[in-house]
């Protein structure tokens, strides 16, 4: 092909007709694009009137498009984020209820299939059981993990289960999780096995205490 110099409109001339070769249309056609394309079409020519004033339905459903997302966004995602960083808050022990007696509140609500309350209940069951064994001092004020911390420096064998019992604690004070019986049996366990475990150091929200013969 031999070098030739084109004035402007003929070098544009023979561009167009360069690009118009199947070769350049080939990858840009088929059933997607030309479906693309009719849609595209059928957008532009579709309005509606508000007032009097002719509303183009394309930005209209941009619009309804990124409010759904943010529906979904407050309804679905917003909640499951939330439910991974719950605020840990005091958990409250009636200074007039023995170990016992949270016990049997427990069980009673595990049997009436409220296992929130029961693990709950299960909870305070640990940390007021400590307490009547002297092994930390009054855990009034303090939160589950609080607690779960200061147990765990008596029984530390028990330190991570003691964790996982005071998280059961706030997903179900604090948070929006539906607890199922696994979780209140795996409190109400570890309460059993701490009441035979030895305790290896004393120390409560107040600060350590001597141990005590038990």
């Amino acid at each position: 092909m031999t070098t030739e110099l084109y004035e402007r409109d003929d070098a544009r001339r023979v561009l167009e007709e360069e690009l118009a070769d199947g070769s350049y249309q080939r990858q840009f056609t088929g059933p997607l694009r030309e479906a693309i394309d009719s849609f595209l079409f059928w957008l532009e020519d579709r309005a509606f009137s508000i007032g009097g004033v002719d509303v183009p339905f394309g930005p209209v459903l941009v619009l309804i498009a990124v409010a759904a997302a943010v529906v979904v966004i407050i309804m679905v995602v917003r909640p499951r984020l939330q439910s991974g960083t719950v605020a840990d808050g005091v958990v409250e022990i009636d200074p007039q209820v023995s170990a016992e007696e949270f016990r049997s509140r427990a069980e009673a609500s595990a049997r009436a299939g409220d296992f929130n309350a029961a693990a709950l209940d299960a909870f305070r069951a640990v940390a007021r059981a400590a307490e009547e064994r002297g092994v930390v001092s009054e855990q009034r004020g303090g939160t589950a993990t609080e607690i779960a911390d200061s147990l765990g420096v008596s029984y530390r064998a028990f330190a991570d289960d003691l964790h996982r019992a005071a998280d059961l604690f706030n997903r179900s004070a604090y948070g929006s999780a539906s607890l199922v019986a696994a979780d209140f049996e795996f409190v109400a366990q570890l309460d059993v096995q701490l009441q035979t475990a030895p305790a290896q150091s004393l120390g409560g929200v107040d600060g350590p205490r001597l141990a005590v013969p038990q």
